[in-house]
């Protein structure tokens, strides 16, 4: 143990003496190139009982403080390479080295992780305590780090991600992107040498998304080893270097611009050339949406709802005018207040808004998953209070939750996807039927090989896709989804964008909650953009765009709850 950590210190890049800034130490020939913090030779990775190996033959060195971008499609390997980065997976064959150290080798782990941070794909599995602050400590607390010195990291952490003010909230109690947050911070009171990051800023408005960006340009300036995942591609143009996996190989590795250069390779390599602002307002100009014809499928009746309120088990009916309100909740802060809006057939409803401002729970309303503290949600007519026809809500309403990968839980693909069809006591050749064209729907080759695969053996990305084919195969009149297009590569975007355009063509009435500016200009009717419960602005895309665009708060790109 004493070698390894002997070992991992000794690969620290030492600092420059005071004598050797001085002009007559200044070396007259070319600066060495920085020592790799991260070294991968000949790493091949291997699950059991997946069909092909998650990562061949990856040769790559990573110098200290250089900023790298890991793009790819799902299922292509960027996590399983992010993990063999930190020790949370060890190479089936090959080497891996951080800080010099052997990952392999015993004690490394413990080594590594006191001077390199995570970020995971599902921030909520990083969430260890009932407290914010006391979970941004927990990491600089394992360190020993002093007391005085913890208080400081968190309180300079949170106020970097902009969640001083939840520092005593309840990370239960947080919408997906502020959780995101919470993680981010964690990994920042750590103070690391190397920061490796999963897709930090999927459940983030732009705001956030900023916010993150300069942090990680601020790093960077320090010296900062960061190594990020994502699927944005305008994040790519921070980086120093951009390496796109295909198969589990890296099929590029060079700069953003070599990346982006022409439009054959963008496509070669299955990605997506960032869009403009401008571009994405062209796009919601020229569209014309879809007309409200017949009895809306969706109504929202001056909603308000009250997290706290709906912890009370005592509900009362017929108050306020016939609107339904909780006992004692007067004085309850509101997650909604007051919001009405109808969503009709052969359409889609965006809602849009920064992280916290009432999206997902929107959502649950709209497919009965919430009832209201104030106010009347009908689905298809039916109020979603009236508890004797809750069967028939659902039979009408399908809901795709904001980790859909979540929903997932039999044993093979086949049976998770089939599970809505049986209870709706098809015969089996016809759930067979709907499983297969709703895997192809979502992108996803129906082969034997996948659907007697665990769902639980997927990419993040490919889990989301099986758990909206698992909805789409019941072929419900009213789909919400909340956030579907999150954790989905380019090509996953694509082909759902085209699958949500087919439902509208069918009738079927779409809510969506999104954090792309770019979903809503192409697929979007009507928008409502909500701030703090309320509805701020409601309209076409072309009529919300413009106004979106310019602010601060949400941009070409969003976030969540």
């Amino acid at each position: 143990m004493t070698e390894v950590t002997e070992a991992a210190t000794a690969a620290e890049p030492a600092p420059p003496s005071a004598d050797s800034t001085t002009p007559s130490a200044r070396p007259t020939s070319r600066p060495r190139p920085a020592k790799p913090h991260i070294e991968l030779h000949g790493v091949h990775v291997s699950y059991p009982g997946a069909p092909n190996e998650a990562l061949t033959g990856i040769d790559l060195q990573i110098p200290a403080g250089q900023y790298v971008c890991i793009l790819g499609g799902n299922g292509s390997g960027k996590s399983t390479l992010l993990q063999l980065m930190n020790a949370l997976a060890l190479p089936s064959a090959g080497e891996v080295r951080v800080f010099g150290v052997n990952t392999s080798e015993e004690g490394a782990p413990l080594a590594i992780r006191s001077r390199c941070a995570s970020v995971f794909q599902h921030p909520e599995d990083q969430m260890v305590t009932s407290i914010v602050a006391d979970d941004v400590a927990f990491g600089p607390e394992n360190l020993c780090v002093p007391q005085p010195e913890i208080a400081s990291r968190v309180d300079a952490s949170l106020e970097a991600v902009c969640m001083s003010e939840h520092a005593l909230s309840d990370p239960a109690d947080l919408s997906g992107g502020q959780t995101q947050r919470v993680a981010i911070a964690g990994a920042l009171a750590m103070e690391p040498k190397i920061l490796l990051l999963d897709e930090p800023c999927a459940m983030l408005d732009t705001q956030g998304r900023s916010s993150i960006r300069t942090i990680v340009n601020a790093l960077r300036k320090r010296g900062i080893t960061i190594v990020h995942v994502t699927h944005f591609m305008e994040d790519a143009l921070d980086a120093d270097r951009v390496l796109v996996l295909e198969q589990g190989r890296i099929a590029f590795d060079g700069t953003a611009a070599e990346a982006f250069a022409c439009a054959e390779r963008v496509q070669a390599l299955h990605l997506e050339a960032p869009r403009k602002p401008a571009e994405i307002l062209r796009v919601a100009a020229a569209r014309v949406v879809a007309p409200t014809s017949g009895d809306p499928s969706v109504t929202f009746d001056r909603v308000s709802f009250s997290y706290a309120a709906a912890h009370n088990p005592r509900r009362r009916r017929g108050l306020f005018g016939g609107r339904n309100r909780a006992e004692g909740s007067v004085a309850t802060p509101l997650a909604l207040e007051d919001l009405s809006f109808q969503a009709f057939p052969g359409t889609l409803t965006a809602l849009v808004g920064q992280t916290g401002s009432g999206k997902s729970t929107t959502a649950e309303l709209a497919c009965a998953l919430k009832l209201p503290l104030a106010g009347t949600v009908r689905i298809c007519g039916v109020d979603t209070a009236d508890l004797d026809h809750r069967s028939d809500i659902r039979r009408h309403v399908g809901y795709v939750s904001q980790l859909p990968e979540r929903q997932l839980f039999a044993e093979t693909v086949f049976d998770d996807v089939a599970f809505g069809p049986r209870n709706m006591h098809m015969s089996e050749d016809e759930v067979r039927s709907r499983v297969c064209e709703a895997l192809a729907s979502v992108n996803l080759t129906p082969t034997d090989e996948l659907l007697a695969r665990s769902p639980f053996s997927l990419s993040g990305g490919q889990q989301r896709s099986v758990a909206l084919a698992g909805v789409l195969a019941m072929r419900q009149d009213v789909l919400v989804l909340d956030e579907p297009m999150a954790g989905l590569d380019p090509d996953g975007r694509r082909h759902v964008r085209g699958l949500l355009r087919a439902l509208k063509r069918a009738g079927s009435t779409l809510i969506m909650v999104t954090h792309s500016m770019e979903d809503v200009a192409e697929l979007a009717d009507h928008v409502i953009v909500l701030e703090r419960g309320r509805a701020l602005l409601s309209g076409s895309p072309a009529e919300v765009l413009p106004t979106l665009l310019d602010s601060e708060g949400v941009s070409p790109h969003g976030d969540s709850r």
